[in-house]
């Protein structure tokens, strides 16, 4: 939307445009408010209508074709958009966002993250402090309970950082335990990592990870859906741990009782398709019985970062940096993607520089697109994608 004439009756919102993805977060914001409307309508409609400008256009009958979409939900959609008490309220959220220096993430718009739009329930609106963007990095997250044992505690510091120095993002709760261990493994690494709150992304807690808060801060992200200034909440955390799994490849479990949180992050791994993988503990342990489940289920076992990666499907493409590989490809393609690293390439280029024929790159090509692993430009040229 940045660069464009508003047209009448557009929400705007008061700050930046654009690429803080505000305008288009007002829309959805707005519409969160109308009663009825939870998590999962309001994930139907961005599904349905991505863009939230179209989407802030519908007529009732588009509203109504919606699935799951009643008569009283349309109606309460239709009176939010002419709510100035909805429309103040929204615009306050992202007024404080905007005075805090946060970054706001929009779905359907620029910036907000390809993986975390397919899930079932995606956040409409994220924000954010840090640098991190989805660059085509594996993206790991590594979760656990709050009150771990040592050997936990040293697994989870031992995976964070392995999985940093083989160029992974970490990403966890930043809540005590396991948690805290992964984010400081992959800091102290040099490494990238990432945190998603259970409160506002400018409220730190726990307040003794404040140190790991402000190196997230300027070298990785933090995440939270939450408004800011919003505090911790118990209610918030089953929902935040959704958000973890959505941008991760594959999440590690590390130590959880039988009732442990850490099983509802798991559910949501399942749901959304993300590998699971559990670190193996003494099967008399508490802490290990709650996850030997999901071993018996298919998940993998975690014990290295390496072999982490490689059921992940995550391969050293020729230029060095790991990208994600598909599984089942042909020698062919995985010559052909290990060619084509990081930069957008021509087919002619591709064929010159590989050695291969122009048609058998062609088809080649035509395959790995079917196959989500590289994307056409508008241009015509492809590019390879975690």
């Amino acid at each position: 939307m940045e660069g464009t004439k508003p047209k009448a009756g557009c929400p705007r919102a008061a700050g930046r445009v654009g690429e803080s993805g505000m305008e288009g977060a007002l829309v959805w914001l707005i519409y969160q408010r109308a009663p009825g409307v939870g998590r999962r309508r309001m994930a139907q409609l961005m599904r349905t209508y991505p863009d939230p400008e179209v989407a802030w256009r519908l007529g009732k009958a588009e509203l109504a074709a919606v699935r799951g979409f009643r008569p009283d939900i349309v109606e309460a959609l239709l009176a939010v958009r002419k709510s100035a008490e909805a429309r103040r309220d929204a615009e306050r959220e992202l007024e404080r966002a905007r005075r805090a220096g946060l970054r706001v993430l929009c779905y359907g718009t620029r910036g907000y993250p390809e993986r975390l739009a397919e899930i079932p329930v995606p956040p409409p609106v994220l924000y954010q402090y840090g640098p991190w963007e989805p660059d085509g990095r594996p993206v790991v997250a590594i979760v656990g309970t709050r009150r771990p044992t040592a050997y936990g505690l040293a697994v989870a510091e031992q995976l964070g950082r392995e999985l940093a120095q083989l160029g992974a993002v970490v990403v966890s709760g930043m809540a005590r335990g396991i948690d805290t261990e992964a984010h400081r493994g992959a800091l102290e690494a040099g490494g990238t990592s990432v945190a998603v709150l259970g409160g506002g992304a400018d409220v730190c807690y726990p307040q003794e990870s404040a140190a790991l808060y402000r190196q997230m801060r300027e070298t990785g992200a933090i995440l939270s859906e939450q408004p800011p200034g919003t505090a911790p909440r118990p209610e918030n955390f089953p929902e935040r741990n959704r958000i973890i799994t959505g941008l991760s490849h594959g999440v590690i479990l590390v130590e959880a009782g039988e009732r442990s949180g850490t099983l509802i992050t798991a559910a949501h791994a399942i749901e959304q398709d993300r590998d699971l993988f559990v670190v193996p503990g003494p099967v008399t342990s508490p802490l290990s019985r709650g996850l030997y489940k999901y071993v018996r289920d298919g998940a993998g076992l975690a014990v290295s970062a390496a072999q982490v990666l490689e059921d992940l499907g995550f391969l050293p493409s020729a230029e060095g940096p790991l990208h994600f590989t598909p599984r089942g490809l042909t020698e062919l393609e995985q010559r052909v993607l290990g060619w084509m690293g990081s930069a957008p390439w021509w087919p002619g280029d591709l064929a010159e520089s590989s050695g291969l024929p122009l048609p058998e790159v062609q088809a080649c090509l035509t395959m790995l697109e079917i196959r989500s692993a590289v994307r056409r430009l508008p241009d015509g040229q492809y590019i390879r994608i975690g």
